[in-house]
């Protein structure tokens, strides 16, 4: 018996499911990582999150971008390792994009980090930021898994 495609999404159970982005949330420490008065737009701020051995990225974009937070909701922040073979990206103020020196994988901040070319397939994860008292902490990590770990906690 031949069963097409269609017939054999139908027997798995996923014929017309959505789509679903990864999103993988761990409510994180809260961890201070700026003060907003000491931010420059397109000056990264390198911070480690959720532990120390997870290098992270601050941005200021200066413009609203999406997920920001701050006055101007200009602010993001993302995991540094790059999700190909996790070596640690650079922000390229030029561009405004975030570049993986090994592969020259492109992410882009102001729009979820997500990869705009290269071997890496996914978006850098995000760090979930809140503002308060004039400073910018981290409290979580949200969409995809920070690179060599089996979960975000």
């Amino acid at each position: 018996m031949v069963v097409s495609r269609r017939k054999a999404l139908v027997y798995l159970g996923v014929a017309g499911a959505p789509v679903a982005m990864r999103k993988v949330f761990a409510q994180g420490e809260r961890v201070k990582v700026a003060d907003l008065a000491g931010l420059v737009p397109l000056q990264p701020v390198s911070f480690s999150y959720p532990d120390e051995g997870s290098p992270a990225i601050l941005l200021d974009m200066g413009r609203p971008t999406y997920m920001g937070v701050g006055p101007k909701k200009s602010i993001v922040a993302y995991s540094a390792l790059c999700q190909h073979l996790g070596c640690p990206t650079a922000f390229d103020p030029k561009e405004k994009l975030l570049v993986c020196p090994c592969h020259i994988s492109l992410y882009d901040p102001a729009r979820g980090g997500i990869c705009l070319e290269g071997p890496a397939i996914s978006r850098l994860p995000r760090i979930v930021l809140e503002v308060a008292g004039g400073s910018v902490y981290a409290v979580g990590v949200a969409y995809g898994l920070i690179y060599g770990r089996a979960s975000n906690a």
